[in-house]
């Protein structure tokens, strides 16, 4: 059902989306997750990595390959290396404290296991459900959907679970029909840009123009992925 209001923390999310959808750059989901990340990264590099609490769940948890290489990437060094010290020193006891079994479950954990993924996949979650109300709502909203480049596969999925849980049926089908507009449009110029640049590698097509197509690849690995 839809929201009868909103809190404080979901009219925060609707100016962030809205900017996102503002912007009209690519994928406006992809735009709010990488805002996500870099504001969460900020913040447990800050001064939340001395709540105990928080400290408490990045030791427990730790991070993924991906988050750490940005966490690293930050510069911000010494906070990280504390995190990582307490972090190891709780990993330490689970792998090696507990005989051989419970070592290969603690190792099997320590790799699906991310402090930082369970913090921007709830924001995310939050995101997603706003975008379905601010569709349901606005308008104007509708319009500002209406007119994205694409939404990315994985983002266009979530989004279609997200609407199937919180709208009634009417809304559900007209935001699922506007999301496929707006994919059918930027798929059928991604595949003409894609066919375009194979016939270039062809001598016959070798002094025509490039057109759009340079950038072909790029473009349908960053909407699959």
């Amino acid at each position: 059902m839809l929201q009868k209001g909103k809190t404080m923390a979901e009219k925060i999310y609707s100016i962030k989306i809205k900017e996102a959808f503002t912007e009209k750059n690519g994928c406006p989901i992809c735009a709010l997750r990488t805002l996500l990340e870099a504001e969460e990264i900020e913040r447990i590099l800050g001064a939340a990595m001395m709540e105990p609490d928080i400290r408490k769940e990045t030791n427990r948890k730790g991070f993924c390959k991906g988050h750490l290489e940005k966490l690293f990437a930050s510069g911000n060094k010494l906070p990280m290396a504390l995190m990582l010290s307490t972090h190891l020193e709780e990993l330490e006891g689970a792998l090696f404290k507990g005989g051989e079994k419970k070592a290969a479950a603690a190792y099997g954990a320590a790799r699906k296991s991310c402090y930082l993924c369970g913090r921007v996949g709830l924001f995310m979650n939050r995101l997603l459900d706003n975008i379905c109300y601010l569709y349901a709502a606005e308008e104007s909203f509708r319009t500002l959907f209406a007119e994205q480049p694409y939404f990315c596969e994985s983002h266009s999925a979530a989004l279609l679970e997200m609407a199937e849980k919180t709208l009634p049926k009417k809304e559900r089908l007209a935001l699922s029909a506007a999301l496929t507009d707006c994919n059918r449009q930027y798929l059928e110029q991604l595949r003409e840009d894609l066919d375009w640049f194979c016939k270039k590698f062809d001598y016959r097509y070798a002094k025509e123009d490039w057109k759009n197509s340079k950038d072909a690849i790029e473009r349908a690995v960053k909407y699959l992925s």
